[in-house]
């Protein structure tokens, strides 16, 4: 069954006297025309999630809901702010299991382990919708009553109950308008709920992962792996919809993680880290087809918009479109295969298992003031090191290949940086803006070198052939080659402006 979505952008009220509102006062509240009676809705909601809760962990929120007009099976990612996004499937027919499609939205949060039921609410639902001169609905608000329990091993927990407002925009809502309806609201006595969810306060508190010393080096890289690790796993339902640039940002979050474990071995365990380090380059080259396609594509018709019409010799557009749509669809299935296969979940299992119990050096508990720096600059000699080598050669094959180990050791000293700036402050800023010039310039020239071998591909003789019209390809070739000379022409000046080792 198909997965839809639905964006919301709501926020939730309690205080005393919410269930003696009416009309009028959500008419006051809410500025605009409202019923004088509210629909109204009674509505049952199971949650599930795995024996441990790492949904709730996660933020992320997994419901058979029936009683309302959006009735089904919904996923609710983490909110950013007031937006929160929902995933919803409708109900199979003997209701009892999520259809397939939305149960994969779930999956690295799960880590592929069981779905049980862990939460049960009843909300007798009180509810007004806004609108506007024009009839467009400007907010829904409604008064829920709710009646909650926990679920544990089939049995019940002790029972919950209260009472809440949930005010929902519409799409004529004004901006800032839920910052006007909260002020209303809190001169009737009614504050916002300090909790984000219904099911967040059934649940309760979500536990913090053990953390040695937030000032200590295995704590600032341990809490940059949890958070890394989390995005992974928050950017995992989104490639699955085949969200714009979910792909991209899933990969980074891998790469960021690799980085990390290999960047900073004088506090992890270097020979014990690296089983996972091998599996995450596995997935970032699962994703790397989809995400090299998108931008290879877009890359080639930006050239051929530049290129003048009469240098342009058949249907070449159209040819590179055709090709580039089969290798998408490819490219698509690697990864879904990627994100499907227990090999994946393997890895996210891997990483809970590296932050429950760290392969912590003997250098680990020292002060991230003091260590971190020395990573960072171990890094940065890594990249300088590498522009030397790279220097050696003429312009040709061996220098574009230099150049890009150059880069890829330019990455992760971003990452490393990265990782250490909140404890090493304006040194870090400083070289985080003198070496963004440097990694674009570098981009730049592989960017130019992979088109350029692109290229080629695409006008390959026989059954490898893609298009037929290949003379407007080689003028094509030879921008990206004068592209290529340009960023190596500009690299010596950006890179005599980067601090050297230890500033």
């Amino acid at each position: 069954m198909p997965v839809t979505t639905a964006g919301e952008v709501e926020r939730t009220f309690e205080g005393s006297g919410i269930e003696a509102l009416d009309a009028a006062q959500v008419r006051d509240v809410l500025g605009h025309h409202v019923p004088g009676e509210p629909e109204e809705r009674l509505q049952e909601a199971v949650y599930l999630d795995t024996q441990d809760r790492a949904l709730h962990r996660d933020r992320v929120a997994f419901r058979r809901r029936t009683g309302g007009p959006d009735d089904g099976w919904h996923v609710k990612l983490p909110a950013a702010g007031d937006r929160r996004e929902e995933l919803r499937a409708p109900l199979t027919p003997d209701g009892s299991a999520p259809p397939a499609g939305i149960a994969a939205m779930v999956r690295a949060s799960a880590r592929g382990r069981p779905l049980v039921p862990v939460a049960e609410l009843l909300t007798r639902r009180r509810a007004w919708e806004a609108t506007d001169e024009r009839g467009r609905v400007v907010a829904e608000l409604v008064v829920d009553e709710v009646t909650a329990r926990t679920l544990d091993g089939g049995g019940g927990g002790d029972l919950q109950a209260w009472q809440e407002i949930e005010v929902e925009l519409g799409p004529a809502a004004p901006d800032g308008f839920l910052d006007v309806v909260e002020k209303r609201l809190a001169a009737l006595g009614i504050r916002r709920s300090a909790s984000a969810s219904k099911v967040g306060r059934v649940l309760g508190d979500r536990p913090a992962d053990p953390m040695p010393p937030e000032d200590s080096a295995a704590g600032v890289v341990l809490g940059y792996l949890a958070g890394q690790a989390r995005t992974l796993r928050g950017w995992d339902p989104l490639v699955r919809l085949d969200r714009e640039d979910a792909v991209h940002q899933m990969r980074v979050a891998a790469r960021r993680l690799r980085s990390a474990l290999q960047g900073f071995g004088r506090v992890l365990d270097r020979e014990r880290t690296r089983p996972l380090t091998d599996e995450l380059r596995w997935l970032a080259g699962e994703l790397a087809p989809a995400r090299d396609t998108e931008v290879m594509l877009a890359r080639l018709q930006e050239l051929l918009a530049e290129v003048p019409t009469t240098l342009v010799v058949g249907p070449v557009a159209a040819e590179v479109a055709q090709a580039f749509t089969r290798r998408a669809a490819a490219a698509r299935e690697q990864v879904l295969e990627a994100l499907d296969s227990q090999r994946y979940v393997a890895l996210l299992e891997a990483l809970d298992a590296l932050l429950a119990d760290p392969p912590l050096t003997a250098r680990a508990a020292r002060p991230a003031r003091r260590l971190l720096p020395r990573e960072v600059d171990r890094a940065h000699r890594k990249v300088v090191a590498a522009m030397a080598d790279a220097d050696r050669y003429p312009r040709g094959p061996e220098r574009d290949e230099a150049l890009h180990e150059t880069r890829k050791k330019a990455k992760r000293l971003r990452y490393a940086n990265e990782l250490a700036q909140p404890v090493l402050g304006k040194p870090a800023r400083r070289l985080k803006r003198r070496m963004k010039i440097v990694q674009e310039l570098l981009g730049v020239h592989q960017d130019a070198a992979v088109t350029r071998a692109t290229l080629l591909e695409l006008a390959g003789g026989g059954d490898r052939r893609e298009v037929a019209h290949d003379f407007t390809l080689g003028v094509l070739y030879a921008s990206e080659v004068a592209r290529a000379h340009d960023a190596e022409d500009r690299l010596p000046a950006v890179w005599a402006k980067v601090p050297p080792p230890g500033r």
